[in-house]
């Protein structure tokens, strides 16, 4: 499949004609492939091709016919659990703090006195919301679906926690560790499971999403009992909506990437979180499907010409996952975090690059996940590149 650039290949064919008959001829696959690549041996025009949601299903770095000099890939990638690829039209929930007694129900919060805020994003409007919180806990719901939870019995704002495991599910695998909670001591493994039957059943995450634990921080307490934060992505139909990408520069597009979705927990025992965020929750109005996408070694070519270079670049993990955007407007009011606002979608590759180290004292609460990584998110439909190299300060 792939393809061929004319011009290099005729030069090649004369280059050919003119050498010594004692040459041996250079085998087809090796002639292909060096059509892509300069002396230095990286890639001087990348060239992509397309394949199926089938084909890509089966991708793997072993199949990679070529591996870039200047990445350090991970050892696999696992796409096969994606049924379908599209581009969905999203949207913010409207009208959502409706619920909120019920969800102040949920939380065991009786009788809530509500603070109504008026949402401000600098001075622009955005979406209003109520506000309780009282010596047992804080509680904040959102016309546009966001729910913000902090049970106050739990600790001390003050009080210091110390990281002793952080696992990325997508590519590691659980600790053989206990927990100690006060309720008594239980296995992470099965204390994972326990929240996950949680999440599966949570009357807040009851969509069409599927929720899939990403990434897990064990603390410790100065009582030797252990915290345990979570960072759940949304899936739909196997691909997860991206949450690591910020604000970043659109530049002059027209569609600017929008800081992604995503639920936090934090748990000390699994019956029920202390902690809850429900960051820009999403719901999908329709869906336009993608037959072909640009295959995975396309994609590893492109991110090797946007990072050459730069010195080895450990890639710790590629994920299949739709990132968001919001459309610039000319209307001030047209907040794209108000209630109702309507969001775009678009499948990408994303490799993530191992970058910084969160800063343990400052994450009391959920993860500050965003901070161990710069990414490359390549567009599955058409090659576009965003990073959050300027953000992150990641230069060459």
């Amino acid at each position: 499949m792939r393809k061929i650039n004319l011009i290099l290949f005729v030069i090649f064919c004369v280059l050919f004609l003119v050498l010594p008959t004692g040459c041996q001829q250079v085998p087809d696959e090796v002639r292909n492939r060096m059509e892509n690549y300069g002396q230095g041996g990286q890639i001087k025009k990348t060239e992509v091709n397309y394949c199926t949601v089938e084909e890509l299903r089966n991708a793997s770095i072993e199949e990679l016919d070529h591996v870039p000099g200047n990445l350090k890939l991970p050892k696999k990638v696992d796409f096969s659990g994606i049924e379908s690829i599209g581009t969905p039209v999203l949207k913010r929930l409207e009208d959502y703090d409706e619920n909120k007694d019920k969800i102040a129900e949920l939380f065991g919060v009786e009788n809530p006195e509500w603070d109504f805020v008026e949402g401000y994003a600098g001075d622009n409007p955005t979406s209003n919301w109520y506000l309780y919180q009282g010596e047992d806990a804080y509680l904040a719901v959102d016309e546009n679906g966001e729910i913000s939870y902090f049970d106050e019995r739990v600790y001390d704002e003050d009080e210091r926690l110390h990281t002793v495991e952080r696992v990325h599910f997508n590519r590691e695998e659980c600790p053989d560790m206990v927990c100690n909670l006060k309720s008594g001591q239980i296995p992470l493994s099965e204390m994972l499971e326990k929240i996950q039957e949680w999440v599966n059943g949570c009357e807040i995450l009851q969509d069409e999403f599927d929720y899939e634990i990403r990434t897990v921080c064990v603390k410790k307490k100065p009582d030797r009992t252990h915290c345990v934060a979570l960072s759940v992505q949304r899936m739909y139909k196997g691909v997860g909506l991206n949450y690591l990408a910020g604000n970043e520069d659109g530049g002059d597009h027209t569609m600017i990437p929008y800081v992604g979705s995503e639920v936090e927990l934090n748990f000390v025992e699994p019956d029920k979180p202390y902690f809850l965020f429900n960051y820009a929750p999403v719901y999908i109005v329709e869906e336009e499907p993608v037959d072909e996408v640009i295959d995975f070694q396309s994609a590893v070519n492109l991110v090797e010409e946007k990072l050459s270079g730069f010195s080895k670049v450990k890639v710790c993990e590629i994920r299949i996952e739709y990132m968001i955007y919001a459309e610039k407007s000319e209307n001030e009011n047209d907040n794209r975090d108000r209630e109702g606002a309507v969001l775009h979608a678009k499948p990408v590759y994303s490799f993530l690059i191992e970058f910084g180290k969160v800063d343990d004292a400052a994450e009391t609460v959920g993860l500050l996940e965003c901070d161990e990584y710069v990414y490359v998110n390549v567009d599955m439909t058409d090659g576009t590149i965003i990073t959050n190299f300027e953000r992150r300060n990641f230069h060459k």
